[in-house]
């Protein structure tokens, strides 16, 4: 196993004496009342809302004590951030800021060309919309039919529990009686959830026309479907580790139901341990539990440096596990870190992948905010809701729900700033372009898709649970997004 790498000193205490001179400044004003320091109007310092559901069924362990910032104080906070992780890049990694990608086959790389890479992708979930698409134009129903842990086919009960009331208030009555699945001629409908006829879909006109399209070495940039064979084909052969949080152990579910191979997991605490799930006749996949992608033998004992009780840390970044899995798809998920904490345990692991692994993928997801109101969508029946002709539901007493036009934006809240849940809503956006910084920095890539899923506060889990969809649902629209960038990295 190799050693870990040698971090040096950090300019981390620059950052902390800037956060805490700000955050002292604002106690002071909030908790004295001292006139004069940054303004005396309480409608413009607030936090973000409260979000509520975002921590896995216990919402008192992402509570934390915290100060109010107004907007304009969140904006200078950015860009602090933004100075001190592009000085913090330009230290650890110096000179030898890599020119390509990873992991990626393509020939004579040059920083343009990884640059290229790198934008298209962004533009494909930066430039895009959630597109209804139902009835004949499919031959089969949305969405990805679910094989994996039973607890995400939630909506799917309560959706079935529906067709079952329809059909004994209808009984006898032709037309009334449907089944999951089946096509509703009648109404040019398919019997599924609305949450998963929404596909996710970019806009090539804008796409189609970046700097890649137009190299004639590079694979075609048109953003395509997910098909098996063909993302077994760009694997070539590889095997994939997918690394974070429960929201992260969902992607294993969706790749698995995606390829049709069936499977028997073992929850996302067992799965590291049992023998990895075939993806394809020539790749496999692997689920490992780390709520915050750290590298967990860099805890030292001897400096009273334990592992937190709050956390799940399995060992992933081993070295036997790295020479076997050659892509490693990453998050840090909603598991509240300061931004010092995030920033130096984000820098050590992507650091040890750089530094030991030059020929290891490695893919980074955004963190998606959580839904402040997808339990009052259940109790409005969200899920048991199909949309008729006119675009209503024609199901008694349930309302629709559809993707957002706009994903949400930071708001004020007058409730109590003292205590809040954490992370925010400016927290995930902050950290997120922390985590872009730093992953490209050092070769990777950034998947960003905070924007796609705030737009989707429909397809939740709910009854508290607002950060984890239910499957099928929009999380399905990951196949498409991994396959494409793994075809447009292997030229």
């Amino acid at each position: 196993m190799h050693s870990l790498p040698e971090m040096g000193a950090r300019p981390i205490v620059g950052f902390l004496a800037c956060i805490i001179f700000i955050q002292l400044g604002i106690y002071y004003r909030t908790s004295f009342h001292i006139p004069g320091i940054g303004g005396s109007d309480s409608s413009d310092s607030s936090n973000e809302a409260f979000m509520s559901g975002g921590s896995f069924g216990d919402p008192v362990r992402n509570r934390h004590p915290t100060v109010p910032l107004s907007l304009k104080e969140l904006d200078i906070l950015d860009k602090l951030s933004d100075t001190i992780v592009q000085v913090e890049a330009l230290r650890v990694f110096g000179k030898d800021i890599p020119h390509n990608i990873h992991g990626a086959t393509i020939k004579g790389q040059t920083r343009e060309r990884a640059q290229q890479i790198r934008d298209q992708i962004q533009c494909w979930t930066q430039n895009g919309s959630w597109v209804r698409i139902d009835g004949h134009a499919l031959t089969k129903p949305p969405g990805i039919p679910h094989l994996g842990d039973s607890r995400f086919s939630r909506c799917d009960g309560r959706f079935m529990e529906s067709l079952d009331q329809e059909a004994q208030a209808h009984e006898g009555e032709e037309g009334h009686v449907h089944y999951l699945g089946e096509l509703d001629a009648k109404n040019d409908r398919w019997v599924v959830r609305e949450a998963t006829k929404y596909k996710w879909v970019p806009n090539e006109t804008i796409c189609g026309q970046l700097p890649l399209s137009k190299v004639r070495a590079a694979p075609s940039t048109v953003y395509e479907p997910f098909e098996a064979a063909k993302f077994c084909r760009v694997l070539r052969q590889r095997n994939l580790m997918i690394v974070g949080d429960v929201t992260q152990y969902q992607l294993h579910d969706v790749l698995l139901s995606a390829v049709q191979k069936p499977f028997v997991c073992h929850g996302e605490l067992g799965c590291l341990h049992r023998s990895p799930h075939e993806l394809c006749a020539t790749s496999n996949l692997k689920f490992s539990r780390n709520d915050v992608i750290s590298v967990p033998w860099a805890i030292d004992p001897e400096k009273e440096e334990f592992p937190s009780a709050s956390t799940v840390e399995q060992p992933w970044a081993t070295d036997e596990l790295l020479q076997e899995y050659n892509i490693v798809l990453l998050n840090k998920g909603l598991v509240w870190r300061p931004d010092e904490e995030f920033l130096n345990e984000l820098v050590f692991t992507i650091k040890y992948l750089w530094r030991y692994y030059p020929k290891t993928m490695f893919i980074y997801r955004a963190t998606h905010p959580v839904s402040n109101n997808c339990t009052a969508l259940k109790e409005a029946g969200e899920d048991e809701a199909m949309a008729g002709k006119d675009g209503r539901s024609t199901v008694p007493g349930t309302m629709l729900q559809t993707p957002l036009d706009q994903s949400p934006e930071r708001t004020k809240d007058n409730e109590d700033p003292k205590m809040v849940f954490r992370p925010t809503l400016a927290d995930i956006q902050r950290q997120n372009k922390m985590a872009k910084h730093i992953v490209e920095a050092a070769g990777g890539i950034f998947l960003d898709t905070e924007k796609m899923f705030a737009l989707r506060p429909d397809g939740r889990m709910g009854d508290g649970d607002c950060s984890r969809f239910c499957a099928p649902g929009p999380l399905d629209a990951y196949t498409d997004l991994l396959y494409n960038t793994l075809k447009i990295l292997e030229a």
